[in-house]
C-alpha cells in the first residue's frame, strides 16, 4: 500500500500563535492581500493570522484573478466585513476584536471568507490537489528612548535582540523568517511500478519581527514625527522578503507535479531534491533583496 510521505523543513523557527487570529478561507479565483504587505494568502489557502492587540493595524484587499470577478466577503455570523461588497476590508485594528467577546476580546477569533465567482462558468482543474495553510505572525521589540540619538544607540547597540540571533557585526532593524512542512501521497501512474504525487498538504509560517517605539508620549516631537516613516519603511522592507517567501506556496506544488512519473522507489528523493532546489532558490533570491535594498535609506531616517 502506498503510504504519506512526511518531510519537515526547520528554519529556526516556531510555531507560536497568540490568542486573537483571523482566520482567511480563500476560495479558487482570487487571493487577499494586506496593505502592509506581511499578510498574502493565495487561492485555496487557509491563513491564521495572529493579532497583537498592541499594535496592529491593517487592511485586506481581496483580489480576484483574471476570468473571476469578486463577489463579496461572506455572511457568517462574527465574519470581519461580513455581507460588504467592498473588496478592501478597511483598518482592522484591535476594535474589530473587542466588540462581543467577552470577557477576554483579545484571546477573539474572527474570520474572513471572501468569494469569487468565474466570469466563464468554468473552474480550473487542480491536479495534484495539495491543501495549504499558512501561519503569519508579526511580533514587535520595544526600542526605548526619547531623542533619536538614545533610539540609535539601542538599535545598534547590543540591545537590538536581533543582533543577537542574527549573528555579530549585523545590525539588523527587522527581521523576516519562514518554515515550511509538507507531506503527499504517492499514487499510481500508468503502472503499478510506476508513481506520481497525487495529493499533499503544505504548511508554511512566515514570522516578522519589527521594532516599536516603546517611549512615543514622552519621545522629542521630531523622533515622534520621524518614527512612523521609518518603521513603515523597515516594514515595506521586511513585507519584500514575505513576498519572495510566499512563493513557496505555488513553486512547491507546481515542482511535484512536474515531476511527472517515476520508478515507485524513486519517487521520494526525486521530491526531495526537487522541494530542496526550489527552496534554495527561493532563499537565494532573498539574500540578493537584501544586497540591492540596504538599510543606509531607512538610517537616514532618524
Amino acid at each position: 500500500m502506498l503510504a504519506w510521505i512526511k518531510i519537515i523543513a526547520a528554519l529556526g523557527i516556531s510555531v507560536l500563535l497568540m490568542g486573537s487570529k483571523v482566520i482567511i478561507h480563500v476560495p479558487e479565483g482570487g487571493s487577499v492581500v494586506s496593505s502592509s504587505g506581511l499578510v498574502a494568502c493565495s487561492a485555496g489557502e487557509v491563513c491564521t493570522v495572529d493579532i497583537d492587540p498592541q499594535h496592529f493595524s491593517d487592511t485586506f484587499i481581496a483580489v480576484a484573478e483574471p476570468g473571476y470577478t469578486f463577489a463579496g466577503w461572506g455572511k457568517a455570523p462574527g465574519a470581519v466585513c461580513r455581507a460588504s461588497s467592498n473588496p478592501y476590508c478597511e483598518e482592522l485594528d484591535k476594535s474589530a476584536f473587542a466588540a462581543g467577546f467577552a470577557p477576554s476580546p483579545y484571546s477573539a477569533t474572527r474570520r474572513m471568507n471572501p468569494r469569487f465567482t468565474s466570469t466563464s462558468g468554468s473552474s480550473r482543474p487542480g491536479a495534484p490537489l495539495f491543501s495549504i495553510q499558512s501561519y503569519h505572525r508579526t511580533q514587535y521589540f520595544e526600542v526605548k528612548g526619547k531623542t533619536q540619538q538614545e533610539v540609535w544607540a539601542q538599535l545598534s547597540g547590543p540591545d537590538n535582540p536581533l543582533k543577537a540571533s542574527l549573528g555579530e557585526g549585523k545590525t539588523a532593524l527587522g527581521h523576516a523568517r519562514f518554515q515550511y512542512r509538507y507531506s503527499y501521497q504517492p499514487a499510481f501512474g500508468s503502472s503499478s511500478a510506476s508513481c506520481r504525487v497525487g495529493s499533499g498538504e503544505l504548511n508554511f509560517t512566515f514570522e516578522t519581527t519589527l521594532p516599536a517605539l516603546a517611549e512615543k508620549e514622552d519621545a522629542q516631537q521630531q523622533l515622534r514625527n520621524r518614527w512612523p516613516l521609518l518603521q513603515s519603511m523597515i516594514t515595506e522592507h521586511e513585507a519584500g522578503h514575505h513576498a519572495i517567501y510566499h512563493q513557496l506556496v505555488s513553486l512547491i506544488p507546481q515542482v511535484l507535479e512536474d515531476l511527472g512519473e517515476s520508478p515507485c522507489g524513486e519517487l521520494d528523493r526525486k521530491v526531495q531534491v526537487a522541494v530542496a532546489a526550489v527552496v534554495d532558490k527561493v532563499r537565494q533570491s532573498s539574500r540578493e533583496y537584501d544586497s540591492q535594498h540596504g538599510s543606509a535609506d531607512y538610517l537616514a531616517q532618524l
